[in-house]
């Protein structure tokens, strides 16, 4: 008998996918070339921080979106006890479980995994001495999500 279960895995992607695009609109529409030709932009200050709340959700959505599709494939090739050993392990252990062992993608969950804690726990008074910005946060976790995608297909 097949068990039926609800997962919102697909809206969480959806989310951070259309966060993410959001986010880089803004920033493309906050910047003009210079008026004289050379070479960089003229950035305007957006008041409201557009950019930065898309890049925010982003990053929060694709955090769920993993834990939702770790969950999801765990249980599929192992078992829901399997999951329930893993289930507080790191994403690097829940990926090298599901056979991910590229050094490249691990380094960059593990780098997700920071800021996506530091974003969703802040703690204003803990400097961890690196200056992190959420639009270049945004653009790892879209780039982690494109690789699951693709090796997950």
């Amino acid at each position: 008998m097949n068990s039926i279960f609800a997962t919102n895995y697909s809206i969480y992607e959806s989310i951070a996918r259309e966060a993410f695009q959001d986010m880089k609109d803004s920033i493309d529409s906050g910047r003009r070339p210079k008026p004289d030709g050379s070479e960089g932009w003229i950035i305007t200050y957006d008041p409201t921080h557009t950019s930065f709340k898309s890049a925010m959700v982003s990053v929060v959505f694709t955090g769920m979106w993993l834990e939702a599709i770790l969950h999801l494939e765990i249980v599929k090739r192992f078992d829901e006890s399997k999951f329930k050993e893993y289930d507080f392990k790191p994403y690097e252990e829940k990926l090298k479980l599901i056979g991910i062992e590229d050094a490249d993608f691990l380094n960059r969950i593990s780098r997700f995994r920071k800021s996506r804690k530091e974003l969703v726990h802040e703690k204003a008074n803990f400097d961890s001495g690196e200056i992190k910005t959420a639009q270049s946060e945004a653009d790892n976790a879209f780039e982690i999500r494109n690789f699951l995608i693709e090796y997950l297909s």
